[in-house]
């Protein structure tokens, strides 16, 4: 009888984001073995205790991310994971329904320039239903235009990035927030994230390429992506 494996995130095993750089995860790779190498934490130490780290693992990872193409089938199978969990969440039709709801209005209300109103409207919607990164992302976007609760906006964008972070829309969104915080190399940072996910994200590459009015053009671009249904919740692929 064959037992089921139980899926292993290698990102999680190495403590860094799936968004993380080859340097990030080799320096992430050598902190973590300074620290649970058996010469140094000692076998045994590491085999009684419940909360020891796997060194075996840690290698594996390190393995499997450290190669370009090993990498990129694990995301794929990652993306996969992700999506499962996410249908797999069990939330009654009816709060479903009214997350829906409210994120319907929210767009209407935005395409009436009302962005206090889709604020309120969008966190309803996550209220109603937690596990949709769209509510998230948006959510945090439309803090970002009315520059109120830059910290909340932040925190909902990574959140919304947690759930999907192969969505290039939702890097986007939280370089943006950025952008409005004055942070400007960090509102970059997500900008060229967002183009390994989708060379041709509008937001993102007018915010690379400079330029006060093509920034607002692109804005005004994002804006009508959400507000007619048009990419709010396109999930993109890697670029290359």
């Amino acid at each position: 009888m064959n037992r089921k494996v139980a899926f292993i995130d290698y990102y999680q095993v190495l403590r860094v984001w799936p968004t993380a750089s080859d340097d990030a995860i080799k320096k992430a790779y050598f902190q973590l073995a300074k620290l649970y190498h058996p010469d140094v934490a000692g076998k045994a130490g590491a085999e009684e205790s419940e909360d020891s780290v796997d060194f075996k693992m840690i290698n594996e990872a390190y393995a499997n991310l450290s190669d370009a193409t090993k990498r990129r089938e694990f995301d794929e199978v990652l993306k996969r994971q992700s999506g499962g969990k996410a249908a797999s969440t069990v939330k009654p039709a009816a709060d479903k329904r009214s997350a829906q709801l409210a994120y319907e209005q929210a767009r209407t209300a935005m395409r009436h320039n009302r962005y206090d109103k889709a604020a309120v409207l969008l966190k309803s919607a996550i209220k109603y239903d937690d596990s949709n990164p769209a509510y998230y992302s948006w959510y945090g976007f439309v803090l970002g235009s009315l520059k109120t609760r830059l910290h909340e906006a932040r925190d909902v964008c990574k959140k919304a990035l947690e759930l999907e972070f192969y969505n290039a829309d939702y890097h986007a969104n939280l370089g943006y927030v950025y952008q409005q915080a004055g942070l400007k190399s960090t509102a970059l940072e997500c900008f060229k994230e967002a183009l390994k996910w989708d060379p041709e994200h509008a937001l993102a590459k007018k915010h690379l390429q400079g330029g006060c009015g093509q920034a607002k053009k692109s804005l005004l671009q994002t804006i009508l992506r959400f507000v007619t249904g048009s990419g709010a919740d396109k999930k993109t692929s890697p670029s290359g």
